[in-house]
């Protein structure tokens, strides 16, 4: 029946829509404004007249989604995967476009923040509460970006300081919840401008609950009690404009402990840190260069009571440099981008065995140009790469890209873009006799193609859709080194092709009432011998989403939501099958004035029993109550 139900709302959105939009092509076009994006080019550029798939996620969108934390925010969007092994805390990893995890690079503020060891970023390190806007860039990357960026980029844009809403040099806000599974979340945040060119907005949060029995009982090293979370965090940022051009610094610390289950070690202490100092020199009002200095960390302590088990401890500092110039003639505008970037991975940790890694750090240095055509209606994007990698060599990859606005608020657009991934420090070195890490691996290598289209109907309707295609080769797997022996050992034995098609549509139906939808049809295919026509393990063959929001007036929001993932294999023999499900999620928020608000969430209200990882319970119903107080 839920099933039906979210058939049902869909269609009656696309629909609906769709009849509105043939409305719309007898209307006089609506100049909507300019919504500016940096992720994809590594600079400010039109979302409208971009030459791949960009979504952003608002603050606003944030506040009116049911979510409780960054990972059920996340999986709504088309092209978005999350796996959890869990509820709250568990690590949760996120992919695009049918790509493993490692294969989407996650940025914080633009800083590379995943793990050297896993090559992935835990999302539960990073609250809702300190998030300003999300830039989802999908696609091909590694012109820009350099190695993890096959599936695209998500770059975290934590809160930054500026002017305040209500025209005063400073505002802040505290919020304060209570949770079911029984737990709690207080967080704070004040921001302004010191009136000399000054900007700053700092925020803390603590989060806490005890949990759910995340494991089945078939789950190998299952315990049945509760697996429970906290977690503090505390962000800043800072800016001063000054005659020259302007410094900044901004960041995120996070320090949590989680509880799961193993046979060994069933708790952890997790540390997370990431941020950047920088300047930006503006030579002219056509050319300006940046200088940054980035650094992330990443270290985890796990331990039973007073066993210790693993424990690992990253660390990437980093410098970017770069500048870009803007040339006008007389039909055109030309933008060229040059730059450089070099940083230093190092990991240390140990293994229940002893054994620690045999190599604990490696540079990359890299340097990169793009070039930016913008006429009349046209644009198109170019960019080149050379990375250099002191373990694995050198990797050159590009990316070609055109948009062309056909009709006032109708762009097509079309992209073609190579990229890598490099083995992380687990799949070269990990120190374990039945995990062994394999120092001969090659850098995974990526060709991806897409062709879209985005359409701005009016004020109230939006259309963007995307035919995509991504090849991998040498796809790092791991696997048993013979059938029986219980010993695991990465290879690029993996050749994958992902073909697929994504849609979203909004639609603002009056002023009461607006709904939004899309879908995900993918083919994640294993295109290596022996395993020819195979589908990748967890990889979703179809998802769909619908939501609507009513808004009988200024004082009351409310907002639905459904989630269908059809049925996915577990493993790459495709002998173990994950079900199809359905959750549906709701949200109320009331203003009692301009200061004070109440604000109700339910996920999954009708308690689906469902996996994204396999022998892992994703959260079943989940409630909360916030009360936040602006000033």
């Amino acid at each position: 029946m839920k099933k039906t139900l979210f058939a049902a709302s869909a269609c009656a959105l696309a629909l609906t829509g769709g009849a509105f939009a043939q409305q719309a092509e007898s209307e006089a076009a609506t100049k909507l404004d300019r919504i500016v994006i940096t992720t994809p080019l590594r600079r400010a550029s039109s979302l409208e007249r971009s030459t791949s798939s960009v979504a952003v996620i608002e603050t606003k969108d944030i506040e009116k989604s049911p979510a409780v934390d960054l990972p059920a925010l996340l999986k709504t969007y088309a092209g978005v995967t999350v796996t959890s092994n869990g509820g709250l805390g568990a690590d949760s990893s996120v992919s695009l476009r049918g790509t493993s995890a490692n294969q989407t690079l996650v940025l914080v503020n633009g800083v590379r923040a995943s793990s050297a060891t896993s090559g992935t970023f835990n999302l539960s390190s990073i609250p809702l509460s300190s998030i300003e806007r999300i830039e989802i860039a999908k696609g091909g990357h590694s012109a820009q970006y350099g190695a993890d960026a096959i599936g695209g980029i998500i770059n975290i844009i934590t809160r930054q300081g500026g002017g305040c809403e209500n025209g005063s040099s400073t505002c802040g806000s505290l919020t304060a919840g209570i949770m079911h599974p029984w737990g709690g979340t207080l967080s704070g945040d004040i921001r302004g401008e010191t009136g000399n060119g000054g900007s700053y907005a700092f925020g803390a949060s603590l989060l806490g609950t005890r949990g759910y029995d995340f494991t089945l009982p078939t789950t190998y090293g299952h315990e049945p009690d509760d697996d429970g979370f906290v977690r503090g965090t505390a962000n800043f940022s800072l800016s001063k404009d000054l005659g020259w051009g302007t410094i900044y610094t901004d960041g995120i610390f996070a320090r949590g402990r989680n509880q799961y289950d193993r046979a060994a070690a069933n708790e952890a202490d997790t540390t997370n840190f990431s941020g950047r100092l920088g300047a930006r020199l503006k030579h002219s009002d056509t050319w300006e260069s940046t200088v940054e200095l980035t650094a992330a960390l990443d270290s985890s302590s796990n331990f039973r009571g007073a066993t210790d088990g693993d424990d690992f401890d990253t660390s990437r500092y980093g410098m970017l440099a770069s500048t870009q110039k803007t040339f006008e003639t007389d039909t055109a505008s030309h933008i060229f981008q040059l730059g450089a970037e070099a940083y230093r991975d190092s990991v240390d940790g140990s293994s229940v065995s002893g054994v620690d890694y045999s190599k604990k750090q490696r540079d990359l240095q890299a340097v990169f140009g793009q070039y930016s055509l913008e006429y009349d209606r046209l644009t198109l994007d170019s960019g080149v790469r050379y990375d250099h990698d002191g373990q694995f060599g050198s990797q050159t990859t590009y990316n070609l890209g055109a948009s062309y606005e056909l009709l006032d608020g109708l762009v097509a657009r079309a992209s073609y873009a190579t990229g890598f991934r490099a083995p992380t420090f687990n799949d070269l070195y990990y120190p374990d006799p039945w995990t062994p890490g394999n120092p001969n691996l090659r850098p995974e290598r990526s060709r991806s193609y897409e062709v879209g289209v985005n359409w701005q109907a009016g004020e109230d309707t939006s259309l963007d859709a995307a035919l995509y295609q991504i090849k991998v080769e040498d796809q790092i797997n791991w696997a048993e080194t013979f059938p029986g022996s219980f010993i695991w050992q990465p290879s690029n034995v993996e050749n994958v092709t992902i073909t697929g098609f994504e849609a979203t549509l909004q639609h603002r139906f009056s002023d009461e009432w607006s709904g939004k939808a899309s879908v995900d049809i993918r083919e994640p295919l294993n295109e290596s011998p022996g395993t020819h026509g195979k589908y990748v393990a967890y990889g979703e063959r179809f998802r769909g989403t619908a939501g609507l929001t009513y808004t009988p007036n200024e004082k009351l929001s409310l907002t639905g939501a459904l989630l269908y993932v059809t049925s996915r294999f577990a493993n790459g023999g495709n002998t173990v099958k994950l079900p199809a499900y359905v959750t549906a999620d709701f949200s109320a928020q009331y203003a009692f004035d301009e200061q004070s608000q109440l604000k109700f969430s339910a996920q999954n209200i009708f308690d689906e029993k469902y996996e994204t990882k396999a022998g892992f319970r994703s959260p079943g119903r989940t409630l909360s109550l916030t009360f936040t107080r602006s000033f």
